[in-house]
């Protein structure tokens, strides 16, 4: 076994090892009318979620800028991390990527000698505790809130372990994040298929229509039977009712930030705002020991809708896995009040996700909109005769129950990884036994 190399990044840069660069600054970034719909990709933070590249969603640049650009020119597999503004996300630029190149709010590291540092090891070590902690002490170390520049993160020092430990490390954690993405893929899908069935029964009504205008049947005889056989003069069912999506469930809004004392004792739980909906538990989660009852404290597989924030990313519907918390007063807690299923509640709210982004977009300010319980009490849905509603849950409910599945153990499968990589580098745990409690973990 070969020996450790500790060193600075601007040294393994120079030695051949590492390449770290951001995007253009100053007169070689992207003007605004180079912006187009159809281009190379120009990520920044935003861009990044959940360790993926939004390719599709992030702006595109024509090829006038491209050309000008000189710096941040991504490669496939490249690892990006954001430096300004939100500091510290990671993502991980697929072999297949399409162009794209960074923003000024982000960098791309890559290895520039697998012989020496395997990028798939790379990717692990700047997702251990251990690089965010180093990372995040950069942060702070200028007056501009949110900001690591390309100087100190050539500052940094890396630890790199011998090739022949690099190799199995980063495949086996490779191993994890192919099958944390296989389950994000799923979900997708699940949830696209759940969101079309709410949307053809209770939006658009395609079963109905379908009969009045003679059209064969496409679902199963005893659900074609549920449907009525024409519309009322209000343009919904015949028998079918409309009310308020507020009515369809008990909405809890979480405590405030003011009623909390923050603790770091073994008894604190987390405080739950947007960003631990989006991100699980980590470093920079508040914990509180305060006892706020049982109203506000939630547990697992509870559905939480996000009211307040920004319009596009913030406002949305999600099932929490990461254990017994307490919810901060921007999020709901949806739960059934015996009239809807939790399957149905979260099609309702993720088909209805770009109406709340309007509502929340119409109230913007400095960014930032919500949509408030007069809002919920205003928008209304038509509700489907009991029958209707049942059929829904037999059809969705087994999809709803993998998609929750697959969010639990992809949880389990980023605690256990989370776990392994410093217990693999310090030689605590050896790659065997690793492989063994990740099968544990599936």
């Amino acid at each position: 076994m070969g020996e450790w190399i500790t060193d600075t990044v601007i040294n393994l840069q120079s030695r051949g090892i590492l390449r770290v660069e951001d995007g253009n600054h100053g007169e070689s970034r992207p003007r605004p009318d180079e912006f187009e719909d159809v281009g190379v990709a120009f990520i920044r933070a935003a861009d990044m979620a959940d360790g993926v590249v939004l390719f599709d969603s992030a702006s595109k640049i024509n090829s006038r800028a491209r050309e000008r650009i000189t710096k941040g020119i991504g490669k496939p597999g490249d690892i990006l991390i954001s430096h300004k503004g939100t500091v510290g996300r990671i993502a991980r630029a697929p072999f297949n990527a399409p162009d794209f190149v960074c923003s000024p709010q982000t960098t791309f590291w890559r290895s520039t000698n697998e012989e020496i540092l395997n990028q798939d090891f790379l990717y692990a070590y700047m997702r251990s505790p251990k690089f965010a902690q180093e990372f995040l002490v950069r942060s702070g170390e200028t007056d501009m809130a949110g900001y690591v520049s390309l100087t100190s993160q050539r500052c940094l020092v890396l630890s790199i372990p011998p090739i022949e430990l690099q190799r199995p490390i980063g495949a086996l954690m490779s191993t994890l994040d192919d099958k944390i993405k296989l389950n994000r893929r799923t979900n997708e899908t699940l949830e696209a298929m759940a969101r079309a069935i709410f949307k053809d029964w209770f939006v658009d009504f395609g079963p109905t229509r379908a009969k009045m205008e003679g059209r064969a049947p496409y679902l199963a005889p005893d659900i074609w039977s549920l449907f009525p056989d024409r519309l009322d003069n209000e343009g919904k069912p015949e028998g079918w009712i409309a009310e308020s999506v507020y009515d369809q469930a008990i909405w809890v809004n979480g405590a405030a930030y003011k009623d909390m004392h923050f603790s770091s004792e073994p008894d604190a739980l987390p405080v739950v705002k947007i960003a631990e909906l989006k991100n699980g538990i980590t470093k920079t989660t508040r914990f509180t020991n305060t006892d706020l009852g049982k109203r506000y404290k939630i547990v697992d597989g509870e559905l939480l809708f996000s009211w307040s924030g920004n319009p596009d990313t913030s406002i949305d519907t999600f099932v929490w896995t990461s254990g017994k918390a307490w919810l901060n007063q921007h999020i709901f807690a949806v739960r059934p009040n015996g009239k809807r299923s939790q399957a149905f509640l979260y099609a309702m709210l993720k088909f209805l996700r770009n109406e709340f982004a309007e509502i929340a977009r119409n109230k913007q300010t400095t960014g930032l909109g919500h949509v408030t319980q007069q809002d919920l009490i205003r928008l209304r849905i038509t509700v489907p005769s009991e029958g209707a509603q049942a059929a829904f849950d037999d059809v969705v409910g087994p999809l709803h129950s993998r998609f929750t599945s697959n969010l639990f153990e992809s949880r389990s499968l980023i605690a256990t990884r989370d776990f392994l990589l410093p217990n693999l580098m310090s030689g605590e745990i050896r790659v065997r036994d690793a492989e063994k409690a990740i099968e544990a973990a599936q």
